[in-house]
């Protein structure tokens, strides 16, 4: 394994692209990928259609029976127009808590920004400029929208201050690494307490696949990482540590350290329980 060295310039991911609560309090979402958002959106495009369509044979044939002035047909066919095309999507998104047929079949659901429920007024927000980007050019300006943004959010989120994150995924099991043998010294004294979530979370996310990663690259995120991680740990490493090693070190001792003082605060919390609960018969 390559030892420490220049790390080559690779994207990653900052805070900007992270979903932060009006707490500061960063959630681990994932946005819904392209792919699944067009099917998604298709399966509810042609549910759409189909209630347009079975609207639409039911007005004719109620006018041809009842001899229907064309006023009255107007209005009931523009009835069924916005029931097919904004009733449909906001009463899913109201009563299934952001997901439609589709989303649900897909595993997506609709957000606001904050990682909270959408309301009334986002929904219905979202319906009206589905009608302007998804109906009356063909998708083509949702497509162009998702395309540039990097969340995938297409006009309609934009304005809604909205994401659809991907809500069902594949039930990872928790890994924790272990600090190398090597290390173990210096992990034991070493400052790790500074770093980013955010940074947290990117090495997190590539120890466990970076024997699947093409070495090159897998090299190429290492020494990435390596230089992120480096301005907030002290001291540094020894010379000649691997960089993964290293990144397996300070993520395991963080990790270790957080839960030591979890389980302390727990335990603080359950002894000033107890001495709540006894107190009115210490007496």
């Amino acid at each position: 394994m390559a030892t420490m060295g220049s790390a080559a310039p690779v994207l990653h991911r900052t805070e900007a692209d992270a979903m932060i609560t009006g707490d500061a309090v960063l959630l681990d979402l994932r946005t819904a990928s392209f792919p699944s958002r067009m099917l998604a959106a298709a399966i509810d495009g042609a549910i759409q259609l189909v209630l347009l369509t079975l609207g639409t044979v039911a007005v004719v044939a109620t006018a041809a029976r009842a001899d229907l002035d064309d006023g009255l047909i107007t209005a009931a066919v523009i009835t069924v127009s916005v029931t097919a095309y904004v009733g449909y999507p906001v009463l899913c998104e109201l009563l299934m808590r952001g997901r439609s047929v589709g989303r649900l079949a897909l595993g997506t659901r609709v957000v606001r920004d904050d990682g909270g429920p959408v309301h009334v007024r986002q929904s219905l927000l979202r319906a009206v400029m589905a009608m302007l980007e998804i109906w009356s050019t063909a998708g083509s300006l949702a497509l162009t929208c998702a395309v540039l943004d990097r969340k995938s959010r297409r006009l309609g989120d934009l304005l809604a201050g909205t994401i659809v994150i991907q809500e069902r995924m594949a039930a990872l099991e928790p890994q924790r690494p272990d600090v190398p043998e090597c290390l173990l010294p210096w992990a034991e004294s070493a400052d790790v307490g500074r770093l980013p979530v955010t940074l947290l979370q990117d090495i997190r996310s590539f120890l466990p696949r970076a024997a699947r990663i093409n070495p090159e690259s897998r090299l190429q995120l290492s020494r990435d990482l390596l230089r992120r991680t480096l301005p907030f740990v002290a001291p540094a490493p020894p010379p000649g540590t691997a960089p993964e090693e290293f990144l397996a070190a300070v993520l395991a001792e963080r990790s270790r350290r957080d839960e030591e003082r979890l389980r302390r605060a727990q335990t603080r919390r359950q002894e000033l329980a107890d001495e709540v609960r006894a107190f009115p018969f210490s007496a």
